[in-house]
C-alpha cells in the first residue's frame, strides 16, 4: 500500500512538468484534410459539406487547446523537422434527406508524423444521427457533428502519444482503435 502510495506521488509530481512540455510543443495541423484515394465518399457530399475543411478546423481548434504553439499547414511537405499532424478521411456514410436518412458517420485516420516518418497513428469513427433536433438537421449539420466529435477523439488520442512519447512506431503496431462511438 505505501509503494503504491509513494508511486501515486511521483506521478502526480511529474504530470505538472509532462503537461507543460506538451503545452510549449508546436505542431503543425493539416487543414484541410485530404480524402484517401480509396474513400467512399458520395458526390454531393463531397460537393455540399466542404468535410475535409470541417474536420481540419476541427481537429486543429481542438489540438490548439491542448497544444498552444499550433499551427494550421496547407501542405504538410512544407514543415521542415517540426512534427505534422496528418489528416486523412477514409470513408463518410450518409445520404442526403438528414435524420430522416438514416445515421451519418465518418472515419477518418491521424498520424502524427516528422521527418518523413511516422511517430503514431490512429483511426477513428464518429456516428450521428444528430441527437435531439435531428429531425431539423440537414446530412451536413449532421457530419459536421461528426468532425466536432473526432477532433475531440484526436486531441485526447494526441495529448496520451505526447505524454507516452513520439518514438517511430511500426505500421502493423498503429493504435487500430476505429470502433464507432456516437457523436450526439
Amino acid at each position: 500500500m505505501k509503494i503504491r502510495l509513494n508511486r501515486l506521488v511521483v506521478l502526480a509530481c511529474a504530470m505538472p512538468a509532462m503537461s507543460l512540455a506538451h503545452a510549449q510543443e508546436k505542431l503543425l495541423v493539416q487543414v484541410p484534410a485530404v480524402y484517401d484515394a480509396q474513400a467512399m465518399v458520395g458526390r454531393k457530399i463531397r460537393e455540399e459539406c466542404a468535410l475535409e475543411n470541417l474536420l481540419g478546423n476541427h481537429v486543429y481548434e481542438r489540438v490548439s487547446q491542448n497544444f498552444p504553439g499550433s499551427l494550421q499547414i496547407k501542405d504538410p511537405g512544407a514543415a521542415g523537422s517540426d512534427k505534422v499532424l496528418h489528416l486523412t478521411i477514409l470513408s463518410v456514410r450518409g445520404v442526403g434527406g438528414g435524420a430522416w436518412s438514416g445515421p451519418k458517420s465518418m472515419t477518418m485516420r491521424a498520424d502524427l508524423v516528422q521527418n518523413g516518418k511516422v511517430l503514431q497513428t490512429t483511426i477513428k469513427k464518429r456516428s450521428s444521427t444528430g441527437g435531439a433536433f435531428g429531425a431539423y438537421l440537414g446530412t451536413c449539420s449532421i457530419l459536421e457533428r461528426d468532425a466536432q466529435a473526432l477532433g475531440v477523439d484526436v486531441a485526447q488520442w494526441l495529448s496520451r502519444a505526447a505524454l507516452a512519447g513520439s518514438e517511430p512506431v511500426p505500421q502493423a503496431a498503429a493504435e487500430p482503435d476505429a470502433d464507432e462511438k456516437k457523436a450526439d
